[in-house]
């Protein structure tokens, strides 16, 4: 067996690392310092199936989805809504749209971790790109959840900024601390 090969199977995912990722991902603070994604890729079928849903077309989508491209992009979207005084029924329904197709796609992360032959890197990867879409999932039913009844303050929009600001500090404080403890 030549090093190259060695090396290949020395760096896939243990049954044991497998485990300790997913149990990762369902724990409660999986999100905690995680940032959702700038843009996500996303089927351009279940997008359209979402679409014909709530019977919105193209012309219906917020300028961050670009249908064509099955492109999001979702920092954007996320703080673009939780920095309006009030969403309409049409963006209730867009968000309810991307709820559903971020957690199909979540759930494909997961199902792919949990079976697929990875190596730890594409392990670790995946990880990531699921944590960080839980991390949206939540963004979003907080938006729908804030503005559910009536509109989102500006006192409401200032202390979500706030706590995601404190939250982003205390998850690199954290991250500092523990590489210090490795030196």
């Amino acid at each position: 067996m030549s090093e190259i090969e060695k090396n290949e199977i020395i760096d896939y995912l243990t049954e044991a690392e497998r485990k300790k990722l997913l149990a990762s991902l369902h724990h409660v603070l999986v999100w905690v310092g995680v940032k959702e994604p700038e843009q996500m890729q996303i089927d351009c079928n279940d997008l359209r199936s979402e679409m014909e849903k709530f019977h919105q077309t193209e012309k219906d989508l917020p300028p961050e989805i670009h249908a064509g491209q099955g492109l999001v992009e979702l920092h954007s979207l996320i703080w673009r809504l939780i920095n309006e005084k009030e969403i309409t029924e049409k963006e209730r329904l867009q968000i309810a749209e991307l709820i559903e197709i971020l957690e199909k796609k979540e759930k494909i992360d997961e199902e792919d971790l949990r079976s697929a032959k990875l190596t730890q890197k594409q392990a670790i990867a995946l990880h990531d790109e699921a944590a960080s879409i839980i991390r949206a999932l939540l963004d979003f039913k907080d938006i729908l959840k804030k503005k559910e009844h009536g509109t989102l303050t500006e006192y409401d929009a200032e202390e979500l900024i706030k706590r995601k600001v404190n939250e982003a500090r205390k998850w690199n404080t954290f991250i500092e601390k523990i590489k210090k403890d490795d030196v």
